[in-house]
């Protein structure tokens, strides 16, 4: 960090400031795709990002980001970290008969489905749930914003619509991205 509270970039320098709209971040970073046929790159020269799904749409697209240095890969976070999220939520969400439930649910099999199932069943936290976890991945993206040398400016890119992630402080799931995501116990 440098003394105006941004993050410095790789050579010490101030980091670049990069307008990026935290939802297609935050779905990029948890789509998860064991076939290998989805991939996401933010281009670091104008904060857009590219998401190729398909086993041919690298072959389909204008620009070809694997051989472009204006484009970063999108690592998704690790089920582990998504799966914390939602350990957090069950601590934090206020209501000791949602918590007991939610934790239950993380202790079954195929505990990221189970777990989405039991907000779907108490409307009134349902929402709840989604606000935590966007504010979560938002603090994710952010962090991984920083670890590669971003500074991010979070904006709303209208008539782009993105799924919901579900997230954390430390972790997001997805809401069934288009490309296949998978995730232990899903």
């Amino acid at each position: 960090m440098n003394t105006d509270g941004n993050p410095l970039a790789r050579g010490g320098d101030a980091a670049p400031v990069l307008t990026i709209a935290p939802e297609e971040l935050t779905w990029a970073l948890n789509s998860r795709d064991p076939l290998g046929e989805c991939s996401h790159w933010l281009n670091i020269e104008s904060g857009t990002i590219l998401s190729l799904i398909g086993p041919d749409a690298a072959d389909e697209t204008d620009e070809d980001p694997r051989d472009d240095d204006r484009w970063l890969f999108i690592e998704p976070i690790e089920s582990s970290e998504a799966f914390r999220v939602m350990e957090d939520f069950a601590d934090q969400c206020g209501d000791d008969r949602l918590a007991r439930a939610l934790g239950q649910a993380l202790q079954q099999r195929k505990p990221f489905r189970r777990f989405k199932e039991v907000p779907a069943a108490h409307p009134a936290q349902r929402e709840t749930w989604f606000a935590f976890e966007r504010q979560a991945m938002e603090v994710i993206a952010r962090r991984w914003c920083e670890d590669h040398g971003i500074s991010p400016r979070w904006t709303a890119r209208p008539n782009r619509p993105t799924p919901r992630a579900a997230s954390d402080r430390r972790g997001p799931l997805v809401a069934a991205p288009p490309c296949a995501r998978s995730s232990p116990g899903s």
